[in-house]
């Protein structure tokens, strides 16, 4: 073992999936964030869990690469902002804005004030990424959540919108990789920006590409679903609802809601705790603290997004977004409800 700002890290050739298996896997702290399944061809998603379906060669890839083995923030931190946090509650930051895109032929099916729409559409039109990764509907089966690889910012439309259950995408990531695009940028949810942030920190000898990935854009996250027990267990038995006819579903307000072409269903967030899904229970992060820009609902008035920048990329690509139209700002948001709703994530896994 390795030590590292006290926390032993295993290293090289050390542990294997055996080790995933037994202290994250097995003890329900698993994320579904596609870091394993994306980076090691011996490991496949299994009903929505990762599984080995090869030979384990113990090269420890893994669970080295698992938000849920071991993080050192304050590292992380130092490696990615050249500082470490001042604000506990939200990270390091470099302000927080209400924001929201300007694409009018969008305005129905963005989810709340349609920032990272704009950041991607910018981003691709502008040349600073080549592809984005992002979360869009599979083709399979309606609502369930899969990795996503935009080039075109015409393809936006196909990631709009927030799905509320767990998707592998750092598999997309893999993808954009393999493809060979040299300017990745990613979208996702905390434990997703943890997993890619341990990747890019790492110093094992792993010659996969993350340095390609150039911009993270984190989505604020209390919580989330497994596609089964959400979309089948809540949302068709006990609303009684077709997924089929659903047009968006969003939380806002304390609620979930389940909207349709002629009736809106609405219920409490926290009469969903039996189906949240069980490794977000393990998770302290609301706001994606490690991400180049993170974006929520929680803190601005409705139809519009909370901006915080955290990097000094993030903060670029979100002042030059702004400056060629395709995002405006509005009134500068408080930050009571992001703190209060962080400090309770924090909490409940002390």
């Amino acid at each position: 073992m390795e030590v590292v700002a006290g926390i032993k890290v295993p290293t090289f050739m050390e542990s294997g999936f055996v080790e995933l298996e037994s202290k994250v896997i097995g003890k329900g702290k698993c994320c579904f964030c596609g870091a394993c399944i994306a980076f090691c061809p011996r490991i496949e998603a299994v009903d929505d869990v990762p599984q080995l379906v090869e030979y384990d060669a113990l090269c420890g890839m893994c669970y080295t690469h698992c938000p849920r083995s071991f993080i050192d923030i304050p590292a992380i931190e130092e490696e990615v902002f050249g500082q470490t946090r001042a604000d506990e509650l939200i990270g390091v930051k470099n302000g927080i804005f209400a924001a929201r895109g300007n694409d009018p032929t969008l305005k129905k099916s963005v989810q709340d004030g349609g920032v990272v729409t704009g950041l991607i559409r910018y981003a691709l039109d502008k040349g600073v990424l080549d592809a984005v990764v992002a979360t869009g509907l599979s083709d399979e089966a309606p609502w369930k959540p899969v990795p996503v690889v935009l080039t075109d910012s015409s393809d936006v439309k196909k990631v709009t919108g927030s799905k509320y259950s767990l998707s592998p995408a750092i598999v997309g990531v893999k993808e954009a990789i393999d493809a060979g695009f040299e300017n990745i940028g990613f979208v996702g949810l905390p434990c997703n920006i943890q997993a890619l942030r341990k990747i890019q920190v790492s110093t094992e000898p792993y010659q996969i590409g993350i340095e390609k990935v150039k911009l993270m854009i984190g989505l604020f996250c209390m919580e989330n679903f497994r596609y089964a027990d959400l979309m089948n267990g809540f949302v068709r038995k006990v609303l009684k609802v077709d997924l089929e006819d659903v047009v968006k579903f969003a939380m806002r307000e304390g609620s979930f809601w389940v909207e349709t072409a002629d009736t809106t269903y609405s219920v409490l967030i926290r009469d969903l705790d039996q189906y949240v899904a069980e490794g977000c229970r393990y998770c302290a992060d609301f706001t994606a603290e490690l991400s180049d820009i993170s974006v929520g609902s929680v803190g601005s008035d409705h139809g519009w997004s909370t901006v915080i920048r955290r990097s000094e990329l993030g903060t670029k690509i979100f002042e030059d977004a702004i400056a060629d139209g395709y995002i405006e700002l509005g009134h500068t948001t408080g930050t009571d409800l992001i703190k209060g709703l962080s400090r309770r994530k924090k909490e409940r896994t002390a």
